[in-house]
């Protein structure tokens, strides 16, 4: 990297700075406001909110359990057996069904709760949309118990013959002649809870069916298991508002970054002269060209009979890289003074870019006339009758010269570029010793 390009990022940031410095402090500005209103908002005043809170709560679960006690001998079970939790029972050796309800609740605090439990078996034909053709239904269990405490079971029991529902079914089917539906045999059972739950009265009630399936020496049972309904009571509170991590942190983060940006945006301003000169414009519109234009560009020495020709100075490096696309030649950048040139024709075509502007100072180059001073091309070599017959280049590109010809451009052979380097070689090194020896 050069040493000027420190120096050009400056430019480039004060060339920015005075463009945009306005809008810089706005920006700022707002980030001062916005993070000073979150800052107050979240810190200072937050505010307040209305949030629901829980009164009372009450649980109530209620589930079936059920069994079939062997009545009949067989190779299987014995005379007694208790067959319980099945999904199928069997109808010719257990055809009655022993059923317990079981409802308990939980809560904090309660008081005078009272427990409700009453099932009652449905049998009924229904269609394939849902049309009832009939429906009979039979009480089973009722239970009411008062005074129950926060987990205590409440059972309703009742007993189901499966023989005996299947004896009512065909009874029925037989009265009426026809079955145009499906017969479906259910338990439901409805559960109700009352009472004081922490203090406030509430009431919940519950609905569970238990089906059976009829199919013929056997007879499946199915039920939703453990049935769980949660009341709640709640009332309206309120609270301070609260924030999340990004707003309780973000807000003063942007407080400060807007305020050092504007403090530091109005200290350059007021401390600096962020204005570019001309001779500073000019050196980042040079270094901008060279970017653009870096691949019609070249760097070697030209020899010293190039610059002997008339030269025609280019106002910016677009413009002689134009010229030189236009004129179907190329430009080549001196390593050791700079200076970019295009031969054409009869002239040499130049461009010398500016100096960078001096660190500290913000002017561009002290002594204009050293940068003419550091190329010792073709302005200084030419004669003066040399330099009164050159012309700048017309628009087109052409040479001033009507009768010119780019072919007759003399392009130097290699040997003649090395042979112009007027810089000592080795072998001048060794001569130099021996005449030393020899005095």
């Amino acid at each position: 990297m050069s040493a000027d390009a420190p120096n050009e990022r400056r430019l480039r940031l004060r060339a920015v700075l005075n463009a945009q410095s306005t809008a810089i402090l706005v920006v700022c500005l707002l980030l001062v406001a916005v993070g000073a209103g979150l800052a107050y908002t979240t810190h200072v005043d937050p505010g307040t909110e209305t949030e629901s809170r829980t009164v009372s709560s009450l649980t109530v679960e209620s589930e079936y359990r059920h069994s079939a006690t062997v009545t009949e001998p067989n190779a299987v079970f014995e005379t007694g057996t208790v067959l319980d939790g099945r999904d199928t029972y069997f109808t010719r050796v257990a055809p009655e069904l022993d059923v317990d309800v079981a409802t308990s609740y939980a809560a904090s605090t309660a008081e005078n709760v009272t427990v409700e439990v009453g099932s009652t078996l449905v049998i009924r034909n229904v269609g394939e949309e849902g049309t009832v053709y009939w429906r009979e239904t039979e009480p089973l269990a009722s239970e009411t118990v008062s005074g129950v405490s926060p987990g205590q079971t409440v059972n309703a029991s009742f007993a189901l013959n499966s023989t005996a529902i299947d004896g009512r079914v065909a009874s029925i089917e037989e009265e009426l002649g026809a079955s145009p539906g499906e017969t479906e045999t259910f338990v439901t059972t409805e559960v109700a809870v009352d009472g004081s739950i922490g203090g406030v009265p509430t009431a919940s009630t519950q609905t569970l069916d238990m089906t059976i399936t009829h199919g013929g020496d056997t007879y499946s049972v199915s039920e939703p298991g453990v049935q769980s309904d949660t009341t709640e009571r709640t009332e309206p509170v309120t609270v301070e508002r609260e924030y999340g991590v990004l707003r309780s942190f973000g807000g003063p983060l942007l407080l400060l970054v807007g305020l050092v940006g504007a403090g530091g945006i109005g200290y350059a301003t007021r401390e600096y002269d962020l204005a570019l000169t001309d001779a500073e414009r000019e050196y980042l519109s040079y270094r901008d060209d060279r970017a653009e234009f870096a691949e019609w560009i070249t760097t070697f020495r030209l020899p010293a009979s190039v610059h002997e020709r008339p030269t025609a100075e280019a106002g910016s490096l677009r413009d002689l890289v134009d010229f030189a696309i236009d004129n179907d030649t190329g430009v080549v950048e001196d390593p050791e003074t700079g200076a970019f040139h295009a031969v054409s024709g009869e002239f040499v075509y130049t461009y010398r870019p500016p100096a960078p502007a001096v660190e500290g100072d913000g002017e561009g180059p002290a002594d204009a006339d050293a940068i003419t001073d550091a190329d010792p091309g073709p302005t200084a070599a030419a004669s003066p009758d040399a330099a009164a017959t050159a012309s700048a280049p017309v628009g087109d590109g052409d040479s001033p010269d009507a009768d010119g010809d780019a072919s007759d451009v003399d392009v130097p052979k290699e040997e003649d570029v090395w042979d112009a380097d007027s810089r000592p070689t080795d072998a001048d090194a060794e001569d130099s010793d021996e005449r030393d020896d020899g005095a």
